[in-house]
């Protein structure tokens, strides 16, 4: 048994598309530009969290632009290897 999806199946369909809905809709989706686009927006839904966290912890001997750089990254691996 395959698994089709619409070609162009709008994201905005997620419930609410609130972070979580979000990481929830691309965990079930298939692989495909679907799952992608949901990806991209669950990265930028939570960047400001990731952003907010890498402030918290600038002045402390780290460049804030490196900080930011490595939540971001860090972020970016979470939502890969999210199930």
């Amino acid at each position: 048994m395959t698994v089709t999806e619409a070609p162009h199946q709008p994201v905005h369909s997620v419930a609410g598309n609130s972070a979580s809905d979000l990481l929830a809709a691309m965990a079930a989706a298939a692989p495909g530009r679907h799952r992608d686009r949901l990806r991209a927006q669950a990265i930028e839904a939570w960047l400001p969290l990731a952003r907010h966290l890498a402030h918290r912890y600038s002045g402390r001997g780290e460049p804030t632009d490196d900080l930011i750089q490595t939540a971001t990254v860090g972020l970016i691996k979470a939502v890969d290897k999210f199930d």
